[in-house]
This record gives C-alpha cells, sequence and structure tokens, in this order.
C-alpha cells in the first residue's frame, strides 16, 4: 500500500489501535500470562512491550514536530510512502530483537499497559493537526532496524508494529495448549 496523505496514515491507526485492543479483550490471567515457548513474549509481555514503544513513538513525534515547527516548514501537501515494517507485499520484515529500552520487564498488568496505549493514542490523535501544519518529512530520527525514519514514517511504524504484536497475540491464543 502506498499512503498518500495523513488520512491515509490515520486510519491505518484507528484500525489497528482497535484491533489490538479486540485481540487482548477479555483475557484472564492464565491466558495474558501463558508462555508459548521458553524464549517467547507472554500476551501481558507484548502488551507490555507495546506501551512503552508507542509512548516511545509519541515522544519521537512530538520531537520532531517541533524542530520542524522552529525550521518554520510549510504545511504538508501530501505523502508518498510505503510501508516500513513490511514488505511491498504486505509482509512482516524478518523478526529483531527489541532493544533492552523497550523489552517488557514483567510484572505490569495488562490494565497499566492497556491504559498506557490509549494515552498514547489519544496522544498521537492530538499531535494530528500539527503533522499537518508543519511538512515535517525533513526531520528524522534513526529506527534500530530500520534506519532513519521521518515522523511520518514513525506513525507507520506505530501502526505497523502494533499490526506485528497483534498477529502475535493471535498465534498465542490459537495455540493447542493455550489456557480457557
Amino acid at each position: 500500500m502506498i499512503y498518500h496523505s495523513l488520512d491515509d496514515i490515520y486510519a491505518l491507526l484507528a484500525r489497528e489501535h482497535t484491533a489490538f485492543a479486540a485481540a487482548t479483550a477479555g483475557l484472564n490471567e492464565a491466558q495474558t500470562q501463558f508462555r508459548p515457548a521458553a524464549d517467547a513474549w507472554t500476551i501481558a509481555e507484548i502488551v507490555e512491550h507495546i506501551a512503552i514503544t508507542n509512548s516511545g513513538f509519541v515522544r519521537i513525534g512530538y520531537k520532531l514536530i517541533n524542530q520542524a515547527e522552529a525550521a518554520g516548514a510549510p504545511p504538508l501537501a501530501g505523502l508518498d510512502l510505503k510501508h516500513v515494517l513490511l514488505t511491498d507485499d504486505g509482509q512482516p520484515l524478518p523478526r529483531f530483537k527489541a532493544p533492552d529500552s523497550v523489552t517488557p520487564k514483567g510484572g505490569q498488568s495488562l490494565a497499566d499497559s492497556g491504559a498506557k496505549i490509549e494515552q498514547a493514542h489519544a496522544d498521537i490523535q492530538g499531535a494530528r493537526a500539527r503533522f499537518a501544519a508543519s511538512d515535517c518529512s525533513q526531520q528524522t530520527f534513526p529506527h534500530p532496524a530500520v534506519g532513519q525514519l521521518n515522523p511520518y514514517q514513525w506513525l507507520l511504524v506505530y501502526g505497523e508494529h502494533m499490526e506485528r504484536h497483534r498477529g502475535q497475540i493471535e498465534r498465542i491464543k490459537a495455540a493447542a495448549d493455550f489456557p480457557f
């Protein structure tokens, strides 16, 4: 998919936010703590990871918006962006190890992590007008796996990252030994 506008990106964010919330709704403690393999994260750990990363994406986005505003960048004219964490045909890029700063530590309740995800979503929604008011495409910040990204690409990472981990949650829930 090609993202031609901020509306396209925000549609991705809304869709993935809703789908992620649905994937984690109604789970009991045994389900959130189920570890499908010794080296795999639990659902609670995945949700904690999303809470950490989404908060980080918001901080990066605001930092880059501030830079664009300070530079007097004109309003956004349009976009022509491809996926960031997906191949051209929509398949996930190869898995990479999360940096320590965003690796879940455990002990975080699903409700607490969910509240942080909701706050990050509200914050990113609140920045929408600012993303449109100044063309931020010249401001960049490095992503540890894919390199320098502008804030619009960081928004794509936000949505695609949630999609990737929602799929991971769905696979955990489909495991034959998943508790019910």
